[in-house]
């Protein structure tokens, strides 16, 4: 009787192993993904479903985020151009000729105490300028063009610069002195408006974030209420259930935040290897500054805060409700 016994086990043996087997990639890739250690069941799609939308709200914050930051650093270092910068443009006029206004111009800015170079820029620099504008081979030659003369000042020590156009117009008839003062008030201005705006999705995701975090912790503690009856029952406490309920959606939160990264970190990737080679509406398109980066990888983190927060106030407001 000992060898049938024995011949028994080699066929319950290779019965249990093709269970393994039988677990495709989708169910394996799903398992890594879903299932965490807890006392409550796995979600299983509820989980997946929101995995995915977690990744989609961190998807969303680190693009608003990376355009925040971008946006902001963009415009600092415009603005910081800007304000070391002049220009005087120099019409044409009846009074000079317009080669001798441009060398009275230059010879009265090296001779003025705070500017640091002034260089006269040629026809051919003017109509390169106008080019994206205008269309290359539109600018003929009997057009008006007027001489740009480009300055860099001394940002610690400027020039008045009321006086300095009084001179100007003395010198050349005809020349203007610009400051960019108004191009950089409005630069500054829709710069923050952006920078605004990208904070107000922030704020937009992280509201979603917790409402949807709320909403599926109601679902799967009234789903599961044969679960938490029995844990109280065998002497387990709130704080107990909240803990374990909360370190399910802390690992939730933590693998769609990392799935939300990666996709942001490809999306700013491939715009800076467009970038590279092309432009967009006279704008250069580029991909976020390495600097940034370790910013967006604070993102999984406060997303998977936010979800273990959020479910462990849920749970223990839902809990007394239940029993």
């Amino acid at each position: 009787m000992a060898e049938p016994r024995a011949k028994a086990r080699p066929a319950a043996k290779e019965k249990a192993e093709p269970v393994h087997e039988r677990r495709g990639l989708g169910q394996r890739i799903r398992a890594v993904m879903v299932e965490t250690r807890s006392v409550m069941p796995a979600a299983d799609g509820a989980g997946l479903s929101l995995i995915l939308v977690i990744a989609a709200m961190c998807f969303l914050a680190s693009l608003a985020l990376g355009a925040a930051l971008s946006v902001g650093r963009t415009s600092a270092d415009w603005a910081r151009d800007l304000s070391g910068a002049l220009t005087v443009e120099v019409k044409p006029s009846d009074a000079m000729p317009q080669d001798e206004q441009v060398e009275a111009v230059v010879k009265l800015l090296k001779e003025t105490q705070g500017i640091l170079r002034a260089e006269a820029l040629s026809k051919a620099d003017t109509e390169a300028l106008l080019e994206p504008w205008l269309g290359k081979g539109n600018v003929t030659e009997d057009l008006p063009l007027p001489r740009l003369v480009d300055i860099r000042i001394d940002a610690n020590t400027p020039p008045d610069f009321d006086a300095l156009a009084r001179h100007l117009a003395e010198v050349a008839p005809g020349a203007i002195l610009d400051t960019h003062r108004q191009w950089q008030t409005e630069l500054v201005r829709t710069a923050r408006s952006a920078q605004w705006l990208a904070y107000a999705v922030l704020a937009v995701v992280a509201a979603t974030t917790i409402a949807i975090v709320t909403f599926a912790t109601r679902s799967g503690l009234s789903a599961n209420r044969e679960v938490v009856e029995v844990l109280h029952m065998i002497g387990a406490r709130d704080k107990f259930i909240a803990s374990e309920v909360q370190r399910h959606f802390l690992h939730l939160g933590l693998r769609g935040g990392i799935i939300g990264l990666a996709l942001s970190v490809a999306t700013f990737l491939g715009l800076a290897w467009y970038g590279g080679s092309a432009s967009s509406f006279l704008v250069p398109v580029s991909g976020l500054r390495p600097e940034f980066y370790p910013a967006l990888a604070g993102v999984p983190v406060i997303a998977a805060l936010v979800a273990m927060i959020t479910a462990r106030i849920t749970v223990l407001r839902t809990l007394h409700r239940l029993l």
